[in-house]
């Protein structure tokens, strides 16, 4: 694919940031990557933001990209989704040609939203959905059908829980990290049965920009270039009525799409690690399945604790596995490094109540298909 991550940065996460305004999260994580990347803003052709108005709270939210970002006057592309939707398209705009550098960038600022359960409510279809009840209702029936047909247990998403915020411990940036066992989980306030409180992730304050560029613009300045050899997105059926709980069909797809297109077969072999969305504990070990990755001891999955350690970013959670995952091919990720790693594959999922789910595949190394 020949498009290289030239530079991350990464702000937060933080449960409240009040001292912080949402543009100034962006502005200190694009600054970061800026520096990380060695170049310039004004170096840039452009920048993909992914933002959702209706989370952030303003009408046409990106309007106030260019200035944090520092790409007045030039292109600017929208994607009302994830991080890594959004790093397929920046991916895509440069093999076109007409673009040699972008940046893409996206965050949270969950603490600016009073009623975040009514925000999700809304997600749901009006007639047939808003039951009424906590919209993580449909977390409880997804759990419920994924363990009858899977042949996992309670006990095994408890212990999702409890290995993801302990190996976290190590990360700094994560502020949900703790000693929890899995009988706490079992025991703590129900949600939605059988989910309980500790497997849903918190929500948290955070920003993420990465650049990305041509392999002839980013090799001769990049420190410690990362290759992007593959992405892939979709989204499965719209119409929870009509859709498997058990599985998340739009990760088996966009799996495939990006395992296609770095010429992966067999992911468990291939792969030295991984990071999937663990919104809801559950759902790890479903995306795991849809990813046809296999590692008991869950050594190489979710190294930084994921979403139920590192919080809900909303459309900002793919880009903090993505900014892992790219320090782990660097060997800087610290305390949860993983031992030697040379492709990783990154999953991201949007939420309740959707399947729209997108996977990246990076490499330490420029590699040929």
């Amino acid at each position: 694919m020949n498009v290289v991550v030239m530079g991350v940065g990464f702000c937060g996460s933080f449960p409240m940031s009040g001292g912080v305004s949402y543009r100034e999260l962006i502005a200190r994580a694009a600054s970061m990557a800026y520096a990380d990347a060695g170049i310039e803003a004004w170096e840039l052709d452009g920048a993909v933001s992914c933002e959702e108005d209706f989370v952030s709270g303003y009408a046409i939210a990106d309007e106030y990209v260019p200035d944090q970002l520092g790409v007045q006057r030039k292109s600017v592309y929208t994607v009302p989704g994830d991080f890594l939707q959004g790093l397929g398209s920046a991916v895509m705009q440069i093999q076109t040609g007409q673009y040699k550098m972008l940046v893409v960038e996206a965050y949270s600022k969950a603490s600016n939203i009073l009623s975040k359960e009514e925000v999700l409510r809304f997600a749901f279809d009006p007639i047939w959905n808003r039951l009424g009840v906590s919209p993580k209702y449909l977390a409880g029936l997804e759990m419920q059908q994924f363990l009858a047909g899977s042949g996992y247990s309670e006990e095994d998403v408890a212990q999702i829980v409890a290995m993801n915020k302990e190996r976290a411990i190590g990360n700094p940036l994560a502020p949900f990290a703790n000693h929890l066992a899995p009988s706490d989980v079992l025991s703590a306030r129900p949600i939605a049965d059988p989910v309980t409180e500790p497997m849903v992730a918190r929500p948290a304050d955070a920003a993420i920009a990465v650049v990305v560029a041509a392999e002839d613009v980013a090799l001769p300045k990049a420190r410690k270039p990362v290759f992007i050899s593959g992405t892939g997105w979709a989204s499965g059926n719209s119409v929870v009525e009509r859709r498997d709980l058990a599985i998340s069909e739009a990760t088996e797809i966009a799996a495939e799409m990006a395992y296609k297109e770095a010429g992966i077969t067999d992911p468990s072999e291939e792969l030295d690690g991984v990071y999937v969305s663990d919104l809801f504990a559950h759902r790890q070990l479903m995306h795991l399945d849809a990813m046809r990755y296999i590692d008991d001891s869950f050594n190489t999955v979710n190294p930084d604790g994921g979403s139920l350690a590192m919080g809900d970013l909303f459309e900002a959670n793919g880009g903090a596995r993505f900014y892992d995952a790219v320090q782990q091919l660097r060997g800087e990720a610290g305390a949860h490094q993983i031992k030697n790693p040379k492709r990783i594959g990154v999953q991201a999922w949007r939420g309740l109540p959707t399947d729209t789910c997108a996977v990246v595949v990076v490499d330490a190394e420029r590699r040929t298909v």
